[in-house]
C-alpha cells in the first residue's frame, strides 16, 4: 500500500505534535517492511530518503494560518489523487474534506480540549479548532488516540461509531532512564540552574489548564519549612503564562528554566526529589511517563487521562487539595522507603509503555485498512 503522511510539521519549530510525528517516522522503517510511505510537504525535506518519497508541493507567501485550511483541502487532496495514495495519515487530527476515492483517512486526535474549558485555550482558536475537527472527525475513516479518556472524551462530543477510535499508548523517550549522576556534576548542574539542594520538578507549558497556581501555593507553604526547597518549571510560556510568570517572579524558592534540551532534561529528571504535575486536563501526559520512567516520582491530579496513564505507577491527588499535595510531597522528602516505594512503583508502571508496541499498533492499524473497500 502507499501511505501518505501529512509531513508540514517537519519544517515548523518542533512541539509536542511534531516529535511524535518525527518518532513515529524514524521507527516505520524498523517494524515495516511492506508499505511505501510518502511525505507530503510545502517545501523539500531531507528525512530519511532511503525510505520515505519526499512530495514537495506548494508554498506559500500567505500566513501559515490562512495558508494552511487551502492546503489540506484543495492541494494536498490533488497529490493524493496524483500519487494513488491508498491511506492518508494525519498526527494532527485535519484532514482534507474533500474524499479521494479510494484513499482512506486517519488522523490521529491527542484530546478535544478545546470542548472543555474556554480558558484553556484562546478564542480563536478555540472555535478554529471545534470547526476543523469537527469535519475532520466526521470525515476520517479512522480515528487513533492516546488514551482510553481520549476515545471516551471524543465519543462524548462527537456521535460517530465506538469502533471508529482505536487507542494507541504513547511511550516516552529512551533518553530518560535513571542514570547515576555524581556529587559533583548534581553541584555544577544545580549551580548551572540556580537550584537548591532539594527539587521539586514541573515539566510542561506555562499556560492556564497546567494548573501552576497549585505548584505556586506549595510553594508557598514549604516556604516557612525549608529553605533548601527549589520549585523548578521547565517549559515554554503559552495561553494564560505572561500572568503565570509575573507571579514567579514574586517567588524567591521558585524558578522557570527555558530552551532546555532533553539531555540536559533527563539530567533534571535525575537530580530533583520529586515531579509534580497538577494539571486539569491532559489527553495523554507525557512529562509524567518520563519521570517515572527516570525513577523520579510522581504527584499528579486524579483527573482526565492522568490516572489512566499513571495509576499505581506514582501518587494521584485531587489537583486543589494543597494539604494533601504539600503531605506527599513532605513524606518524599523525609521518608527514604517511601520514596524508593513510589520510584520503582514508577519505574515498572513505565514500562508497560513501548515504543515497539506504540508503532507495531500503527502499522497494524494501516494495515488492517488494507482490504476494505
Amino acid at each position: 500500500m502507499k501511505i501518505g503522511v501529512d509531513a508540514r510539521l517537519l519544517e515548523r519549530k518542533i512541539t509536542g505534535i511534531g516529535r511524535f510525528l518525527i518518532i513515529l517516522l524514524e521507527n516505520f522503517p524498523l517494524y515495516d517492511k511492506n508499505n511505501e510511505y510518502y511525505l507530503f510537504t510545502y517545501d523539500k525535506v531531507d528525512f530519511k530518503p532511503e525510505f520515505y518519497k519526499n512530495i514537495p508541493t506548494v508554498k506559500s507567501f500567505l500566513p501559515q494560518k490562512l495558508f494552511s485550511p487551502l492546503w489540506c483541502n484543495f492541494i494536498l487532496p490533488y497529490f493524493l489523487k496524483k500519487y494513488k495514495i491508498d491511506i492518508l495519515f494525519s498526527v494532527n487530527q485535519v484532514v482534507p474534506l474533500i474524499k479521494i476515492k479510494d484513499c482512506k483517512y486517519i488522523s490521529v486526535v491527542h484530546d478535544v480540549i478545546y470542548k472543555a474549558d474556554p480558558s484553556f485555550l484562546p478564542f480563536i482558536y478555540r472555535k478554529y479548532l471545534q470547526l476543523f475537527a469537527y469535519f475532520s472527525i466526521k470525515v476520517s475513516d479512522l480515528i487513533i488516540t492516546v488514551s482510553e479518556f481520549s476515545k471516551a472524551d471524543i465519543l462524548k462530543n462527537y456521535k460517530i461509531e465506538p469502533g471508529k477510535i482505536k487507542v494507541v499508548l504513547q511511550s516516552a523517550n529512551k533518553l530518560f532512564q535513571p542514570k547515576l549522576v555524581s556529587n559533583e556534576e548534581k553541584k555544577l548542574l544545580k549551580k548551572q540552574f540556580g537550584l537548591t539542594e532539594k527539587i521539586v520538578l514541573y515539566v510542561g507549558m506555562l499556560e492556564n489548564r497546567k494548573n501552576i497556581n497549585t505548584i505556586l501555593k506549595i510553594a508557598d507553604m514549604f516556604v516557612k519549612v525549608r529553605e533548601d526547597l527549589t520549585f523548578a518549571l521547565v517549559g515554554k510560556i503559552g495561553y494564560g503564562g505572561k500572568k503565570i510568570k509575573a507571579e514567579i517572579l514574586k517567588r524567591k524558592n521558585v524558578i522557570h528554566l527555558m530552551n532546555i534540551d532533553d539531555e540536559a532534561l533527563s539530567k533534571l529528571y535525575n537530580i530533583a526529589d520529586v515531579f509534580l504535575f497538577p494539571s486539569l486536563y491532559e489527553g495523554f501526559g507525557y512529562p509524567p511517563l518520563e519521570a517515572m520512567q527516570s525513577g523520579l516520582p510522581v504527584i499528579a491530579s486524579d483527573n482526565t487521562s492522568l490516572k489512566e496513564i499513571i495509576s499505581d505507577g506514582g501518587i494521584l491527588c485531587n489537583p486543589k487539595d494543597y494539604s494533601a499535595i504539600f503531605n506527599e510531597i513532605n513524606k518524599l522528602l523525609n521518608d527514604k522507603n517511601y520514596y524508593d516505594t513510589v520510584s520503582k512503583a514508577g519505574i515498572r508502571r513505565a514500562k508497560d509503555f513501548t515504543l515497539e508496541k506504540s508503532v507495531t499498533q500503527i502499522v497494524e492499524i494501516f494495515n488492517s485498512l488494507k482490504n476494505q473497500s
